[in-house]
């Protein structure tokens, strides 16, 4: 699991990168918690960032946090997506509630 996390960039995710997650072969689900909007520091325009994100694929569903680094939150360990991915998003999200109070 620890590879895919080190490709992620050592900042808040962009609404675009979310996105290309998507899209990518790494992850089955990439699905942001909350998303806030910001503005580029090097040339000030308006972007969308997700500080709380959960990532999935066949194998496992995380939750992952941003604090001067991702942090996971919670790893539910899957063996059949179709049934159990559902719940283990939900276990995530709670997850993550509960780290942010």
């Amino acid at each position: 699991m620890s590879e895919p996390l080190e490709s992620l960039p050592d900042r808040p995710l962009r609404q675009q990168e979310v996105t290309a997650l998507n899209h990518a072969d790494a992850f089955s689900l990439v699905v942001p918690v909350d998303r806030q909007r910001a503005v580029e520091a090097d040339t000030r325009d308006p972007v969308v960032v997700t500080e709380h994100v959960i990532l999935g694929t066949d194998d496992w569903v995380t939750a992952l946090t941003y604090d001067s680094g991702w942090v996971t939150v919670e790893t539910v360990p899957i063996e059949d997506p179709d049934s159990e991915r559902f719940e283990a998003m939900q276990e995530c999200e709670a997850a993550l509630t509960a780290h942010q109070q």
